[in-house]
């Protein structure tokens, strides 16, 4: 951090995924549209997981929903 860049940043979202608003995917490309190629550095969602809001728990438990895919997408 010596030349004060910024290294990584994230977003936080109530019902954007869970309501399907947009993907993990097209996360990423909207962040690489804005960065102007791959070096966009977004590290982090940061999504609600409560008792009140069990969808993208419910989904992940039978493969499919943002978690999954994050994981395929930071893997592949």
């Amino acid at each position: 951090m010596a030349a004060r860049h910024v290294t990584g940043y994230g977003l936080a979202t109530w019902a954007g995924l869970e309501e399907e608003a947009f993907t993990v995917g097209e996360l990423l490309a909207l962040a690489a549209e804005a960065a102007g190629g791959q070096h966009h550095h977004l590290v982090a969602v940061q999504l609600p997981v409560s008792l009140e809001t069990m969808t993208l728990i419910t989904q992940a438990l039978h493969g499919a929903g943002p978690f999954p895919a994050a994981a395929g997408l930071a893997s592949g």
